[in-house]
Formats: C-alpha cells, structure tokens, sequence
C-alpha cells in the first residue's frame, strides 16, 4: 500500500493501455496475500483451543476489512484527498493489523511455555497453534477419510465461487437499471456481514450445538445466497423491460434487499461452515477448506471474465 501510494500516478502501457504501475503492483502482492491468509490463517486460529472465539473473530474481521476500506471511500469523497494519502491510510491500517498479529503470537508462544493450555492437550510447546494442533494426525485433502467432508468442501468453494468472482463480476451490470440502488446496497452490507459472521458464531455456540433451529438457519442462508445468485444473473442480462421496477423507488429498495441478503448469508454460511470444520483442525480440515476458498475464486474469476467478456451483459 505504501509503495501504491508512492507510484500510484506512474503509467505502463499493458495489453494496449495505459494502466497504473502502482495499482498493478499492489493488486497482485494483494492478491498473494489473501491467497496465503485462506490456507494460513483458518488453520491457525482453529488452533487456540476448543472455544470458537478466534476463529469467529478472524470470519468477522474478514468483513470488517471491507467495512474499514469503505469508510476510508466515504471519508475520501466527504474531505478530497488524492489517492496518495488514500493508500497510506490502508497502509497504516495493514500495519496495526500485523501488528496485532505479532502481539498474538507472541502471546501465545509465551503462554505456551508457561504452560498455559490454549490447545486441548497442554503438552503443546510449539510457537503456532495451527502447526500444533495439526500434528502427525493431519490427512490428505484427497483421501479417503477426507471423503466425509466432501460436502462441506464443495459448498464453501462454490462460496468463494460466488463470493469473490461471481458477485464482484456481475453486481455493476445487475446495478445499471438501479444506479442509486447499488452504493446503498453496498454500505448497508459493510454493516450486515460483520453482524452475520457473529450471528453464526452465537447461533452454533461454544459446543458447536446441531438443533433443527440452527440447521434450518444454515440451510435457509444456503437457499437465500443462492436464489441471490440467479436474480443477479437474470438483472444482468434480461431485457429492460422485462426487469421489474425499473426507474421506481421500491426498485431501489429491491435490489438493495437483494443485495443485502445474499452478501449477509454468504457471511452466515461461511463463518458456519468453518466453524463446523474447527473441531476436525488436527486433521488439516480447516487448511483443506481454504485450497477449496482459492480453487472457488481462481476457478471463478477466470470464467466470470470470460463469460462477462464473450456474453456481455446488454445496456440498460
């Protein structure tokens, strides 16, 4: 970020246009970066014992990360800085959070040769609860005990399917015949998802409780995230006419209830999922799942591209 902030303004010519260096740059060391959180950071914080509060907290800071970049959009087009302060600014905000990170490992790399018990064996010494709790029981993704979470493996790929290639790739051309639907739509859900990451984190409890009310929650949050997708698909490329309440206020509403819902139980069922999965860590469970998140987005964002590009949307 602090290098975007520096060389922001400097220009290449990449595949016939003039594209920014810094943007390029600080898009693919991002990239990398979350690649690398999905398979490292799922698997350590499951590693702190058997209460859920870490790993909750991690799916919750997920979509506060997105929050916090939008409150840095608003406050930009509230005061006008340039871009160079806007990227120094996140820049900070990746420090601070590194830097929690360092105090947290440090913490528990002090705790644990105290002896303080955060996995559930106390005979743990090791400096990362992710290497710990994985230990020599740690299976294959593609082995036949592995077999069992096939399930949970499939949805939360299709998850990150939608999540972060589908719905990025799609939403601005389901937004063009609700143009002021659809910057609503988003700060409402800034504020939504944090609160359905928790709300999973309360609903599944310290003991991971599998009640009809709970399943039926994870269930309804699937079908929701789901139909969310097709009403996407069919905004983006049905006729305007046929679209409904084009150029009305409760078109506005809908679209922004529609948005809202499928990003806030996408939050739901991922925080779930990987919840489910925590009691497993010491099999590699969690780790799995993440090569599932990046199989899901890299699959995803190559097809949606494709498909935006050789089936473009028609103009609203």
């Amino acid at each position: 970020m602090f290098l975007a902030s520096g060389i922001w303004d400097i220009t290449a010519n990449v595949f016939g246009a003039e594209h920014s260096v810094g943007l390029l740059v600080s898009a693919l060391i991002a990239s990398m970066s979350d690649c690398l959180s999905n398979l490292v950071f799922w698997p350590y914080a499951g590693g702190f014992g058997a209460h859920p509060s870490y790993l909750a907290a991690l799916a919750t800071g997920e979509s506060l990360s997105s929050a916090a970049s939008a409150a840095v959009v608003a406050i930009q087009k509230a005061i006008g800085f340039g871009p160079s302060v806007y990227f120094a600014i996140i820049g900070c905000i990746v420090l601070v959070c590194t830097g929690a990170f360092l105090l947290l490992h440090l913490h528990y790399k002090k705790s644990a040769e105290t002896g303080t018990d955060y996995e559930e064996s106390s005979s743990s010494t090791t400096s990362s609860p992710s290497v710990g709790s994985a230990g020599q029981e740690e299976r294959g993704l593609f082995t036949r005990e592995s077999r069992r979470f096939i399930g949970p493996f499939l949805l939360i790929g299709w998850l990150s399917f939608v999540q972060n290639a589908l719905t990025p790739t799609f939403l601005p051309f389901a937004a063009r015949a609700y143009p002021s639907g659809y910057l609503l739509a988003q700060n409402v859900l800034f504020a939504c998802r944090p609160v359905a990451s928790m709300g999973a984190a309360w609903a599944l409890g310290t003991h991971y409780r599998s009640n009809w009310m709970v399943k039926a929650a994870e269930v309804t949050s699937v079908i929701l995230w789901n139909l969310g997708v097709f009403i996407t698909l069919y905004l983006s490329y049905a006729p305007v006419e046929d679209l409904p309440l084009v150029g009305q206020s409760a078109g506005t509403a809908f679209f922004t209830v529609v948005t809202v819902l499928g990003g806030a139980t996408i939050a739901f069922t991922k925080s779930a999922t990987m919840l489910r999965l925590k009691p497993y860590n010491k099999e590699g469970v969690l780790k799995h799942a993440g090569i599932c998140m990046q199989f899901g987005s890299m699959i995803g964002a190559a097809s949606c591209a494709l498909v935006a590009n050789l089936v473009e949307p028609p103009a609203h």
